[in-house]
C-alpha cells in the first residue's frame, strides 16, 4: 500500500479534500466525512456496479456505523446524461426517503459525478454529495471545479450548477479495470493541464506514457494534475475570467464530440479535446501566437500518449465552424478563444481571424 495524497481544495464557497491512494478502503477508514448523514444514496452506472458497487458498500459498512445505505444505477453511457436520467434519480431519492441530512456517494466517471453532483445539488435545493472517482479523466477533471451537469439533447453541459462536492476519493488501482481506449482518453486533460499552466508539468506527463508509469508515478501525476487545476479554479471558481483557460481545446473539441455522438463510431470525450487542443494549437500556430516547434511539441505528445490527432469524418470545415458559432459559451455570435502564447502560458476571450480558424479545422480532416 503507497502512500495517500491529499489535496487541499479552497473554494470561496466552500473547502474539500481531494485523497490520492491505492486503497479505497485505506481512504474510508480515515474519513470523517459519513459521521453526521443519517442515510447514504450511491448513485453509479450499469458498468462500475458490475465492478465495484457491492465492495464500496461493504467499505463503507465496514468503516461506519452507517446501515441505511441505498444505490440507483442507471445505463451507462453519455447518451443517459439528461434530465430524464435526473428525473428517474429524483423519484429514486423520494422512494427512499433522502433527505438533506444524507448524502450522496457519486460512484464513476465524469458522466456519473457530473449527473450525480447535479442531481444532489437540485434534490431538495441541495444535499451533500461526495465523488468517488473510477477514470482518470475523472480523477483529474471532473474531481476539481464543481462544475455539474447534463446534456440537453446533443448540447454537452447546457444544463448544469457550480457545487462544490464535500470530498473526493481517488483510489489509482480502480484504472486497472479500465479498457485501454477509456485509460488513455483521459490522459488528454491531463496534458491540457500542463499545456495552459505549467511547462515543467507538461513535459514529466510526456515523458513516458501512463500506462507504464509505476503506482507511485500514476499518484503523483494524478496529484499534480489535480494542483494545477485547483490552483486555476481557486482564483475564479464560477469562470468569470482566468479559468477560462482550462476551456483550450474544448471550443472545437465540443463540437467534434457532439458531431460524434450522432455515428456509430462516437468519440470520448478525452479524444474529442485532443483534436481540439491540436486545432486550436495550430490556430495559435497559424496566427503567430506559437512557433512551429512549439506546435509540433504539443501534437506529438498528443499522438505518443496514444491519443487521436485527426476527426475522421466526412463534413466540411464550414459545418464544424457554424456549429462553433453556437457554442454557449460564446455572445452575440463571437467566438472567444482560449488560446496560447507558449507551453505553459494560456490567453483568454481571444477573438482570431476566421482564415487562421478554417485552416486548422481543415488540419484536422
Amino acid at each position: 500500500m503507497r502512500k495517500t495524497i491529499s489535496v487541499s481544495i479552497n473554494h470561496l464557497s466552500k473547502k474539500y479534500d481531494i485523497q490520492v491512494s491505492d486503497s479505497l478502503d485505506k481512504i474510508i477508514n480515515e474519513t470523517t466525512v459519513f459521521e453526521k448523514h443519517s442515510k447514504i444514496f450511491i448513485l453509479t452506472d450499469s458498468n462500475v456496479a458490475d465492478l465495484y458497487l457491492e465492495s464500496v458498500v461493504k467499505m463503507i459498512r465496514k468503516n461506519t456505523d452507517k446501515e441505511e445505505i441505498y444505490s440507483y444505477i442507471f445505463e451507462a453511457g453519455e447518451k443517459n446524461k439528461n434530465l430524464q436520467t435526473v428525473k428517474e434519480i429524483y423519484e429514486d431519492m423520494v422512494k427512499v426517503g433522502i433527505d438533506r441530512s444524507s448524502i450522496i456517494v457519486n460512484l464513476g466517471g465524469g458522466v456519473v459525478t457530473d449527473m450525480g453532483g447535479y442531481a444532489a445539488s437540485t434534490f431538495l435545493r441541495g444535499v451533500p454529495f461526495i465523488n468517488i472517482s473510477t477514470t482518470l479523466e475523472g480523477m483529474v477533471d471532473a474531481s476539481v471545479g464543481g462544475k455539474t451537469g447534463v446534456n440537453l439533447d446533443h448540447n454537452k453541459n447546457y444544463i448544469g450548477t457550480f457545487t462544490q462536492p464535500k470530498a473526493v476519493f481517488i483510489d489509482v488501482s480502480m484504472l486497472k479495470t479500465l479498457h485501454h481506449r477509456v485509460l488513455v482518453q483521459g490522459y488528454a486533460e491531463v496534458l491540457k493541464h500542463g499545456i495552459v499552466a505549467d511547462e515543467q508539468y507538461f513535459d514529466d506527463a510526456s515523458r513516458i506514457p501512463f500506462i507504464e508509469m509505476s503506482i507511485d508515478q500514476q499518484i503523483e501525476i494524478i496529484a499534480s494534475s489535480i494542483k494545477i487545476k485547483s490552483q486555476v479554479v481557486e482564483q475564479d471558481e464560477l469562470e468569470s475570467s482566468y479559468r477560462k483557460i482550462l476551456n483550450f481545446g474544448h471550443t472545437i473539441g465540443h463540437v467534434v464530440e457532439s458531431l460524434s455522438l450522432e455515428t456509430d463510431d462516437s468519440l470520448y470525450h478525452g479524444e474529442a479535446v485532443s483534436i481540439g487542443m491540436i486545432a486550436e494549437a495550430k490556430i495559435c500556430e497559424l496566427s503567430g501566437m506559437i512557433d512551429s516547434k512549439t506546435f509540433n511539441k504539443i501534437e506529438q505528445s498528443i499522438i505518443n500518449s496514444g491519443l487521436p490527432s485527426r476527426f475522421k469524418l466526412t463534413i466540411s470545415s464550414e459545418d464544424i465552424y457554424d456549429l462553433l458559432i453556437s457554442d454557449k459559451k460564446n455572445s452575440n455570435g463571437v467566438i472567444k478563444w482560449t488560446l496560447l502564447t507558449g507551453i505553459g502560458e494560456a490567453v483568454v476571450n481571444v477573438m482570431i481571424d476566421k482564415k487562421f480558424v478554417m485552416t486548422a479545422i481543415e488540419y484536422i480532416l
